[in-house]
């Protein structure tokens, strides 16, 4: 019987993603994790990078980060916590007031209102400009 070699075999990071969530062993002490349990050194808890399943005494053993090859994440969240968002806002949610683009009735009338009354303030009134055209006068006389 002649042998014959063999195609190498390469892992991928999807290989290791599958793996991962078959296992349900911890990496360190290969004892099963299990969700319900008594002790709190046993809690069961997951890698925040790679989602591989640990015991957190053995996590913290390690020096507080993930033991898996290339990952070596240093945050983690229990197994089996929702981490989806409770409320998703999307921006068409919010008013038009609220984003920065117009504003409400009440904003735009406010508006123009403090518009007016910097324009009068700019604008010379009848006294001033009466005032005004009496010291014209009064400097061509003496200039003449």
């Amino acid at each position: 019987m002649d042998e014959q070699e063999l195609p190498f075999i390469q892992i991928t990071g999807s290989d290791i993603d599958e793996a991962n969530r078959l296992s349900l062993h911890c990496p360190i002490c290969a004892n099963p994790v299990e969700k319900y349990v008594g002790e709190s050194e046993l809690t069961p808890i997951v890698c925040a990078g790679c989602d591989t399943l640990y015991h957190l005494a053995c996590w913290q053993q390690i020096g507080g980060k993930c033991a898996v090859l290339g990952c070596g994440h240093e945050k983690y969240h229990l197994f089996g916590e929702d981490l989806t968002p409770l409320l998703t806002i999307k921006y068409t949610d919010l008013q038009p007031s609220l984003n920065g683009r117009g504003g409400s009735h009440r904003t735009k009338r406010l508006k123009d209102e403090q518009r007016r009354q910097v324009e009068q303030l700019r604008r010379p009134g009848l006294l001033r400009r009466l005032f005004q055209w009496l010291l014209d006068q009064i400097k061509i006389g003496l200039t003449q």
